[in-house]
């Protein structure tokens, strides 16, 4: 996957996606083969891909009892990011996710569109050099799926390398390279 550059991998469910995710971010051993993420080894070097790549997965999971805010707060401290700069880019992403009016309101209360952009300002707080999205408009109504597809050419256009996974041909076609 290259920089500016959606790669879209398409098959049905139980094909092997997500397992083929897991072996690239060091979470799963490869019964055979070797995989290599930005040069790095995912299973002798986990670390440095992980703090490279951001990771959407198919169930996103936050903490419902607190606000989007808060669970972003929260990711930028497992980040180590300073204060200043942290508050800076949760306001960045949460604005550029169309999340920023309900920025206070617990993800409990979320739709699952509201919750797949909320995991994909997660994804941008890292700055990753690599994204990698399993799945994302899976579950998403006709409206969220497209702006969700927006979202996803504009970072293409930014120069986002993207890995995106997926079952439906239609969305695999219009985003992909």
């Amino acid at each position: 996957v290259r920089e500016g550059e959606v790669y879209g991998l398409l098959g049905p469910n139980g094909s092997g996606k997500t397992t083929t995710i897991l072996m690239l971010l060091g979470l799963t051993e490869p019964t055979s083969g070797e995989a290599r993420v930005l040069g790095f080894d995912p299973m002798r070097e986990p670390l440095k891909v992980k703090s490279r790549v951001g990771y959407l997965p198919d169930q996103v999971g936050f903490y419902g009892e607190l606000s989007a805010w808060e669970n972003l707060r929260y990711t930028t401290r497992l980040l180590g990011l300073p204060d200043k700069e942290a508050e800076a880019r949760i306001e960045e992403v949460l604005k550029r996710m169309g999340l920023w009016e309900v920025r206070d309101r617990k993800v409990a209360a979320f739709s699952r569109g509201m919750r797949q952009r909320l995991g994909l300002a997660e994804v941008l707080l890292k700055r990753p050099k690599v994204a990698i999205l399993d799945e994302p408009t899976l579950g998403l109504d006709p409206v969220s799926r497209r702006e969700f597809e927006g979202i996803l050419l504009e970072l293409k256009k930014e120069g986002w390398g993207i890995l995106l996974t997926s079952h439906d041909l239609e969305v695999v076609e219009r985003v992909s390279d």
